[in-house]
């Protein structure tokens, strides 16, 4: 081995390069380069002479390897264990070592599966752009983690950009909208559109015929677009490798601080402009937007505009808010359903989910869809009221008393304390301003603000003692008048017997 190293060092063969080629460790490959051929014999004998607890099956390794040199350390391991009775237990770090070691001893390297490059002719203008998809964990201005989503898209001739960002997993008709970004930025639609085989696009890969998802489908139709899907875990494939989605991670998402998605994809619209477009790019050494300028020109135009929830399903909303679907009742959330009539639409994935989205094409619940007839899918999360967000929540709620301010920072301090259940806590308030008068629950809220009383069922206990005790005072807080037929009955006398007729029928 030590000769193949400098054999290949001096084919001009960098260390990076042989300790790939030889499956060696770069450090190594770089010690082997530094040792004269004595001082590499006396390392060989200092190897030797060590007491190796596996060297008693050195003939057994020696002849596996020469027959299959592409096992791995894992495989020899098995082999031992597979072929030699009571076999040491041992662990695989020494196993490794002791493969590398023969490997090195009796020159068996593990053979490397070269894969030749070729440059790649520049495509026509207008011929082809290439898509696909990203996660980055970003930081929020409150010092929390935020996993973001974003979808890339490339220009194949001119590396013209767009990237879309969201904060939840992309569906397949959000994929389509970003899309619809996309082209829109790029002001035209390129020939062919080349993706990894991703399964928001596609349903299955039989016998080599890729089957895309009914809603992509219909989309590919309408915006005439040719579709290839390179092979899975091969990115090369792709032809050209841009690797957009490494260059976004590290030249504009690592450092920033997510606010909301709309203000993360406006700061990406200008880092475009301002960067990601405008500099020169590497590989073919013009601006691409300057390139772009060309390129757009050469780009199907955008006819009319696509909406993506014509792909999906309509389904109306029954009163108790949920939607039938082959014979079972999946649930929305509670305020969804609005009289008269309240439609939704929905999709169905690759992995038998049931994406139900609502009027403004937002995602409103998913649910795994359940083989049987008759059931009711879904739990307790959406029987609540998601229809107001929080802030808006705590915002009408608070207006309601005498001192908005002063309940709006009780509800905040409510939301610090229990941030998991706020929405909980803030639905059984509005049913208490609801069902009980406004100078009650004032009264109420003074007393849970001075006392420090930060649960909402404790609020609704207090409530009922006020309303028991006010319903004692008024029930005694009268003299009682009493009211006889005849109202001159207390002035009457009874007659009264002389003693003496008593003691008389004594005697």
């Amino acid at each position: 081995m030590y000769h193949e190293v400098h054999r290949l060092h001096r084919e001009g063969y960098k260390p990076g390069q042989i300790s790939r080629y030889l499956v060696m460790d770069k450090r190594t490959v770089k010690k082997y380069l530094a040792m004269s051929e004595e001082e590499y014999l006396a390392f060989i004998d200092r190897q030797s002479q060590r007491n190796k607890v596996l060297a008693p099956y050195e003939d057994f390794v020696k002849t596996r390897l020469e027959d299959c040199p592409d096992a791995s350390a894992a495989q020899v391991h098995d082999w031992l264990k597979e072929n030699i009775r009571d076999f040491i237990n041992v662990n695989d770090k020494t196993v490794f070592n002791f493969v590398l070691f023969i490997r090195n001893k009796w020159g068996i390297p593990k053979s490397f599966n070269h894969r030749d490059f070729v440059k790649v002719e520049e495509l026509p203008y207008g011929k082809q752009a290439q898509v696909d998809f990203g996660e980055y964990n970003m930081t929020t201005d409150e010092g929390n983690r935020k996993k973001i989503y974003f979808f890339s898209m490339v220009l194949s001739r001119a590396r013209y950009k767009y990237y879309y960002y969201q904060d939840h997993p992309f569906s397949t008709i959000e994929v389509i909208f970003a899309h619809e970004q996309a082209f829109a930025f790029f002001e035209g639609i390129p020939e062919v559109m080349v993706y990894d085989q991703d399964t928001l696009l596609l349903i299955s890969e039989n016998k080599g015929d890729l089957i895309l998802t009914e809603a992509f489908r219909k989309y590919a139709e309408y915006r005439d677009f040719k579709v290839h899907f390179c092979r899975k875990s091969d990115p090369q494939s792709k032809g050209k490798v841009e690797n957009v989605i490494k260059y976004a991670k590290y030249n504009f998402l690592r450092g920033r601080r997510y606010v909301n998605d709309r203000v993360l994809n406006g700061e990406s619209i200008d880092w475009l402009g301002r960067t990601a477009n405008a500099k020169e790019h590497s590989s073919i050494k013009k601006i691409p937007y300057e390139e772009w300028l060309i390129e757009k020109m050469f780009l199907s135009p955008i006819l009319g505009s696509y909406k993506p929830e014509n792909v999906l399903d309509e389904h109306d909303v029954i009163k108790d808010n949920t939607i039938t679907y082959k014979g079972n009742f999946y649930r929305v959330p509670v305020g969804t359903y609005k009289p008269p009539r309240t439609v939704v639409r929905t999709e169905v994935t690759d992995d038998k989910q049931l994406i139900i989205y609502d009027a403004d094409n937002k995602k409103i619940a998913s649910h795994k869809i359940y083989p049987g007839k008759g059931e009711t899918i879904g739990g307790s999360n959406y029987r609540r009221d998601f229809s107001s967000s929080i802030d808006q929540l705590m915002s009408e709620l608070s207006s309601q008393f005498s001192n908005p301010d002063q309940v709006l920072e009780y509800f905040l301090q409510i939301r610090e304390d229990k941030p998991r259940y706020i929405r909980d806590q803030l639905q059984h308030i509005k049913k208490l301003t609801g069902t009980y008068d406004m100078d009650v629950m004032n009264q109420v809220m003074d007393f849970c603000i001075e006392n420090k009383i930060y649960r909402a069922t404790d609020m609704g206990n207090i409530v009922k003692r006020i309303i028991a005790d006010r319903s004692q005072e008024i029930t005694i807080s009268g003299p009682i008048e009493i009211k006889t037929i005849n109202q001159t009955a207390h002035k009457i006398i009874p007659n009264t017997r002389d003693i003496s007729d008593y003691q008389s029928l004594m005697s």
